[in-house]
């Protein structure tokens, strides 16, 4: 018999104990959590104007980390739209500016300083008040920035969460704890489920095709 028990949630962590489910399965899901759950950040930049003392790849570097509140509800992965534009549309990119510059005093630019070209988007940085750069007297940085949605097996950018698996404190080996921790990208009870998504989908795939495959040895 197979259960599952919430012991613990909040806006940042959530804690299930998991009864009767192989060891195989557990894990596969505490991956899924890392790796396959769709969240949004930055992909391509258009490098406009940088005059700052910061090179531009490691400019570029430090923006494409920011996490952002991921809408994988309005805007999917670019593979999967059929807009055909590199720069993507209004269904599987957002795109932002970023124009900054220090007239008489040094600043910081921060990550609320980037403005989304769509005012209604809900694909925003995490945190208005995450540090890209500081600016001195003069310098300038002007950008666009194309935030998509992409999984974290494919860089770690996209990571979703922080994710562990241990047996319960009782010593049941039947039972574990899945214990997961959201970057910001989206709620940790919305990760564990579009990790449960993620794994359903790979499975149905592998029976499919594991299915055709028997049916053509039966035909040979």
């Amino acid at each position: 018999m197979i259960s599952v028990k919430l012991l613990e949630a909040d806006d940042k962590t959530v804690k299930v104990e998991l009864e009767g489910v192989p060891l195989s399965i557990a894990n596969a899901i505490r991956r899924f959590t890392i790796n396959e759950v769709p969240t949004m950040a930055v992909e391509e930049i258009l490098l406009i104007e940088n005059t700052s003392a910061m090179p531009n790849d490691v400019l570029a570097h430090r923006i494409s980390l920011i996490p952002f509140k991921s809408d994988i509800d309005r805007y999917v992965p670019p593979e999967e739209c059929n807009c055909g534009s590199r720069l993507g549309c209004d269904k599987c990119a957002v795109r932002y500016i970023l124009r900054a510059e220090a007239k008489d005093e040094p600043i910081t630019v921060y990550s609320g300083d980037m403005i989304p070209e769509d005012p209604t988007t809900t694909a925003k940085p995490v945190s208005p008040k995450i540090p890209i750069v500081k600016l001195a007297p003069g310098q300038r940085i002007e950008m666009e920035l194309y935030v998509r949605v992409g999984r974290g097996r494919k860089n770690a950018k996209w990571q979703a969460a922080i994710s562990s698996l241990y047996e319960s404190k009782n010593g049941d080996p039947n039972k574990r704890i899945l214990y997961v921790e959201s970057i910001g990208f989206l709620p940790p009870k919305r990760i564990l489920i579009e990790a449960a998504k993620a794994l359903e989908k790979k499975t149905s795939e592998f029976e499919e095709k594991f299915s055709k495959l028997l049916e053509e040895l039966k035909a040979n």
